[in-house]
């Protein structure tokens, strides 16, 4: 029987969908020559975004616009890149909150990364384990409060959520996740089904058996004026939601233990101690999602430590465990949980997960980080950036707030006395905004906006001056903003 493919070309219908016009048998000689020269030659911009367009896709955006609006990063130096013309910009957001340790690639994890290449590049994660591995784990093992012990290595943070799910409905044989509206964990299936925020809605139905419930902070109501009130009646009617869904078939709750993406909030006092207590009252696995704000993001090692000795049963982790120079992510449990997956099996694996090229970079970083006190520099830098903050909010009544922990900020804008956003909850562009990104970017300012609010997450290795300097960049940058203040 003739495939559909073959039937439709036999038909003599254009198969544009179908075939390229390229030759079905590359001639690869040809193909070597021409990249021998290619790789030789130092592209200008044109050349860059020519094959950016005619090859490659973008994430989240329509590919188009975001090729649009691109930036050229051809080399970067601590806290700061170049573009191709020589143009220097601040890193205000670590690129994706990731490169907590700058652009500089320290030379210990160059020379880790360049051994590990040179005596063994690739191990089968299922059956050989490499020295790196054992020594990552218990440097890993030694970081982390508590009986988290035991680790599982994966190639990034969405991955790592993943795991945690199985890990979680293995170990209690229970199916339904909590997870909290206004997070995100991730663009795997798994991952974005626990995500609290429209990215999720293009995977909806998505995967099964989660719940999301609000967290201490909705958008449009309080649940009391003091972190005291807060933290009750969000406990509350998190009981209540688990009276619903029923604590005998619920595996775990998933939060961000401080949101990062939708608004830098951290959980009021008392409120992680009150979902730990809630888990174990219901069997219920509490687990800690670390991938943005771990490694020192919120002035302590993990955000979860902001908390009075809270230890989570499971805790997720990439982006700063090695500074992002590869993709890595991690999964921590305590013992309990390990010694159920000693007898039984873990179910889910993959060829990179504890590749040791990545391991070897993670291990000599963190070592960097500890031997260079980043996490001190962090704490020495978190009242600069608050008074920077404070600052803005006092000279422009464009700014509605600001919020902060560690090197983990978010400025909060409004167009009028009333306190509305230039942009509502998943509106559409706003002009001033969009101005005012431009104006970043041509000020040398590379960061995130997010509706109404933009990010001040620099590396942690930035000092005193270098913020200063950016902040009194964006207070004139906001002049132009204030220009559309409505009174």
């Amino acid at each position: 029987m003739l495939s559909r493919l073959s039937l439709l070309k036999n038909s003599g219908k254009t198969l544009g969908r179908f075939y390229s016009s390229k030759t079905t048998q590359p001639n690869y000689n040809e193909i070597y020559q021409k990249h021998k020269l290619i790789s030789e030659k130092k592209f200008d911009s044109a050349e860059i975004m020519a094959g950016i367009r005619n090859n490659t896709l973008f994430s989240w955006n329509p590919s188009e616009v975001a090729a649009n609006k691109a930036l050229i990063m051809e080399q970067g130096d601590g806290v700061y890149f170049y573009d191709t013309n020589g143009k220097k910009y601040i890193d205000f957001n670590s690129q994706a909150m990731c490169s907590n340790l700058g652009h500089t690639v320290p030379e210990e994890v160059l020379k880790a990364v360049d051994q590990q290449l040179r005596t063994a590049a690739y191990a089968y994660p299922c059956s050989i384990v490499t020295p790196v591995k054992a020594k990552l784990s218990m440097l890993l093992a030694d970081l982390l409060p508590g009986d988290l012990n035991y680790f599982y290595y994966t190639s990034g943070g969405a991955e790592s959520n993943e795991t945690a799910m199985r890990m979680a409905r293995l170990f209690t044989g229970r199916h339904k996740i909590l997870a909290r509206y206004r997070s995100y964990h991730g663009a795997t299936l798994g991952a974005m089904t626990l995500t609290g925020d429209p990215r999720r809605w293009n995977s909806e139905p998505g995967a099964s058996g989660v719940v999301h419930f609000m967290d201490p902070y909705p958008l449009s109501f309080k649940w009391g004026e003091n972190e005291e009130e807060i933290t009750k009646a969000s406990l509350q009617y998190l009981r209540e939601v688990i009276s619903y869904e029923g604590g005998k078939n619920i595996a775990a709750i998933f939060i961000e233990s401080v949101t990062g993406t939708n608004g830098i909030l951290r959980p009021p006092k008392g409120y992680l101690e009150g979902l730990r207590k809630i888990c174990d009252e219901n069997g219920i696995l509490m687990v800690c999602d670390e991938v943005m704000n771990g490694f020192g993001r919120t002035g302590e090692m993990f955000g979860f430590q902001n908390s009075d000795g809270v230890i989570p049963d499971i805790v997720t982790m990439a982006k700063g465990i090695n500074g992002a120079f590869l993709p890595l992510g991690a999964v921590a449990c305590r013992d309990h949980i390990a010694q159920h997956f000693k007898k039984n099996p873990i179910g889910i694996g993959s060829t990179y997960n504890s590749h040791p090229v990545t391991l070897a970079s993670a291990y000599a970083s963190l070592q960097y980080m500890l031997k260079n006190n980043v996490l001190g520099n962090v704490k020495a830098m978190e009242p600069v950036l608050k008074e920077c903050l404070a600052d803005l909010q006092k000279r422009h009544p464009t700014v509605k707030g600001f919020r902060a922990m560690g090197l983990f900020g978010t400025v909060e804008l409004q167009k009028n006395s009333k306190g509305d956003p230039f942009i509502p909850y998943n509106g559409p562009p706003h002009p001033a905004i969009t101005q005012l990104q431009e104006e970043f970017v041509k000020s040398g300012i590379y960061t995130l906006f997010r509706w109404s609010s933009f990010f001040t997450n620099p590396p942690l290795i930035i000092n005193e001056k270098e913020l200063r300097t950016t902040f009194a960049t964006i207070d004139k940058l906001l002049l132009n903003l204030d220009k559309h203040f409505e009174k």
